[in-house]
């Protein structure tokens, strides 16, 4: 039996400079957007391309995507490494930061999926002209940290000049203003992710990570200023691995949530994904008509701070109707539902937006009875005889009127609007920024602030798909959705999909040793044997320290 083990990565390093990146390249490829290197969970697809000895035929390589430019990347470079690994021109990736920043050096993530990294840079950190280091790096690994404290930066110059392989572009996926500290089993007392997804789009579940570690000294101690208290922050990387004998299988990239030292010696960590650090930040909303699918998700993950990849499937449906002020995960799961999409960010940490599976595809994992573990339980989910949906249909009203009265303070004053509204103007103080859902005004003096304009009429229509017979002995159950992208024209289809969702009924909850099973993975399970039943993965609690041990839900007909 193949021998597994679990480690977790912590990455310490200073949060604020990754989103404070202006970055600027000599070289890279025309899809490749260097505003990437801003953003957490950029983790590109393990696409096949022609470098010299690189696509592999074992099947887990995917063609490479038609739609690159909706997928972050980081940077690629248009140049290869030479026949020696050098190349002719080395390439120069120049960040700047609008503030002063702090680390313990930078550790660079190149290209996991065959081990290819640059193996000679030089990087210089300056504060404005000043030269604070200049020094030069070997890297040995895909992920490789170049370890010098450097304090008060607000310019790095990297050069890199060559690759430890022939004709291979330089990819760097993510740079970290920080170092990578690593437990391992010997550390970790336990460790469990719990994986989700919700295939009728009506919510956007969060992954978590959970787990437990042992230190033999006081690291773990809240009152040691030199402890791992003292360096580790909300939204702090952690990356978890697990190894298969000598291969090693990215499982996810979490953000620190919470901490709790149950002793000097133990530590309590609880982390979610991307989703779970988006649930905690705003986005402004608007108004859409017949927008692009991919501009509105990249609208709102850019803002969000995270990279994703769009299916090339659900780039081109268009968005109607309004978003009001929520989060970026309330904005991504209405906009991912009305395209019909789920969300998953398993083993990785980008958000992966992906059209929901046909249950009648060909099955990308087999999980049978030699897998199984006993106790397996089988459940009929209610019948939904039908599914009610709400569509809006925004119209602008012609006359101007009041759409709030609020008291403002000297300085700026932020105002938010109940109902999108447009050809805004107020009574006192100046319009400094504004959109349909908000605006904000710098005022002067105290006192009461009418704010007016043009409001969006929202005339609402409901439209019904019903099953065209109900089995004998079942009651009615319709199910009543709302959504503000919900309009006239994709209503009936929202509504037929959600329906035939709905009709996956027949639940199983079982326990298995995970392969590679991922959430919205369909599966075919053996229910006895020889006989196979298709589902789809809706569910996985992973056991980590516990052997991968995985209790899991699957969904089918």
């Amino acid at each position: 039996m193949a021998k597994t083990s679990v480690d977790i990565s912590f990455g310490l390093v200073d949060v604020t400079a990754k989103s404070d990146t202006a970055a600027v390249a000599s070289n890279k490829q025309p899809f490749v957007d260097l505003n990437d290197l801003k953003l957490e969970g950029v983790y590109p697809p393990k696409a096949a391309t022609l470098e010299q000895n690189y696509w592999k035929l074992d099947g887990t390589f995917n063609t490479f995507p038609d739609n690159p430019q909706d997928i972050s990347w980081g940077l690629w470079s248009y140049s290869m490494s030479g026949e020696n690994g050098g190349f002719e021109v080395p390439i120069v990736l120049t960040l700047s930061f609008q503030t002063l920043h702090e680390s313990l050096g930078l550790t660079f993530e190149f290209n996991p999926y065959d081990n290819s990294f640059c193996n000679d840079l030089n990087i210089k950190w300056y504060q404005g002209t000043t030269l604070l280091y200049d020094l030069d790096f070997q890297p040995d690994n895909w992920r490789f940290a170049c370890m010098q404290k450097v304090e008060n930066y607000n310019k790095i110059i990297i050069t890199f000049r060559g690759m430890n392989k022939p004709y291979r572009f330089l990819k760097v996926q993510n740079i970290m203003h920080g170092v990578i500290k690593e437990f391992g089993s010997t550390e970790l007392r336990t460790a469990k992710v719990l994986e989700e997804i919700d295939l009728t789009g009506l919510t956007l579940s969060v992954n978590t990570l959970d787990f437990s570690m042992f230190s033999h000294d006081d690291a773990f101690n809240i009152f040691n200023p030199w402890g791992i208290y003292s360096v580790l922050q909300r939204k702090q990387q952690l990356i978890v691995a697990r190894t298969n004998d000598k291969e090693k299988t990215h499982m996810g990239t979490f953000f620190v949530d919470e901490m709790e030292s149950q002793t000097n010696k133990i530590l309590s960590i609880s982390a979610v994904d991307p989703i779970g650090i988006m649930d905690g930040t705003t986005f402004v909303g608007g108004l859409y008509k017949n927008a692009l699918a991919a501009d509105v998700v990249e609208e709102i993950m850019d803002n969000a701070g995270f990279g994703y990849a769009l299916d090339n499937a659900l780039r081109n449906k268009r968005i109607t109707g309004h978003i009001p002020i929520c989060s970026h995960r309330e904005a991504l799961q209405m906009v991912v539902f009305a395209i019909g999409g789920f969300v998953s960010t398993s083993r990785g940490g980008t958000v992966n937006i992906k059209e929901i599976p046909d249950i009648t595809s060909v099955p990308t994992s087999q999980i049978g009875m030699n897998r199984k573990h006993i106790g397996t339980k089988v459940k009929l989910r209610n019948l939904v005889t039908g599914v009610d949906v709400v569509e809006h249909n925004y119209t602008l009203k012609t006359t101007i009127e009041e759409i709030c009265k609020v008291n403002l303070e000297v300085g700026s004053n932020t105002i938010t609007f109940s109902e999108p509204a447009t050809n805004i103007s107020v009574s006192i103080g100046t319009i400094t920024q504004y959109g349909v859902n908000y605006c904000i005004v710098q005022s002067s003096t105290e006192g009461e602030c009418t704010v007016s304009g043009k409001k969006y009429e929202d005339s609402q229509k409901t439209i019904q798909k019903k099953l065209p017979n109900i089995p004998a002995g079942e009651k009615e159950l319709i199910e009543k959705v709302d959504c503000k992208l919900i309009h006239s024209l994709n209503s009936n289809e929202i509504a037929q999909r959600l329906l035939d969702i709905y009709q996956y009924r027949i639940e199983q909850s079982l326990s298995f040793i995970l392969d590679r099973e991922s959430v919205g993975d369909l599966a075919d399970i053996e229910t006895e044997y020889g006989v196979y039943r298709g589902a789809v993965v809706e569910k996985l609690d992973i056991d980590l320290t516990g052997g991968y041990v995985t209790k899991a839900v699957v969904v089918g007909v």
